[in-house]
């Protein structure tokens, strides 16, 4: 793997949208105590969350300890997307979406597996 600088940054502080809704950023902490503003690509936030994703099964704290990662859902909705695939959508926070787009046969699967869980 290449050398390559990182930043590390101890708090995520909140984030917000650019008035003209093309940038992502998200207010950091620095380990100095100063803010810093990172900003994306709007469309980069579904890449942030799978990479992000992608990562947290390996995360440790301080202890070593394997970390368990889960965000706390709201609310969940289920619909079609524009060419008519099925959607699952979680509500998180106050009015966070995230939203996946399923295989054909995944929401089948998933009926099954909240039918276990309402047992």
């Amino acid at each position: 793997m290449t050398k390559m600088d990182m930043a590390f940054f101890p708090t995520v502080k909140g984030s917000m949208t650019s008035e003209d809704g093309q940038t992502f950023m998200l207010h950091v902490k620095r380990q100095t105590g100063g803010d810093l503003l990172l900003g994306f690509p709007h469309a980069e936030i579904p890449n942030i969350v799978e990479n992000a994703a992608m990562q947290a099964t390996h995360g440790r704290d301080t202890r070593g300890r394997k970390t368990q990662i889960a965000l706390k859902t709201t609310s969940i909705q289920v619909g079609r997307g524009e060419n008519g695939e099925p959607v699952l959508s979680m509500i998180v926070g106050a009015a966070g979406r995230i939203s996946f787009l399923l295989p054909d046969d995944l929401p089948g699967k998933l009926s099954q597996a909240l039918r276990k869980l309402a047992n």
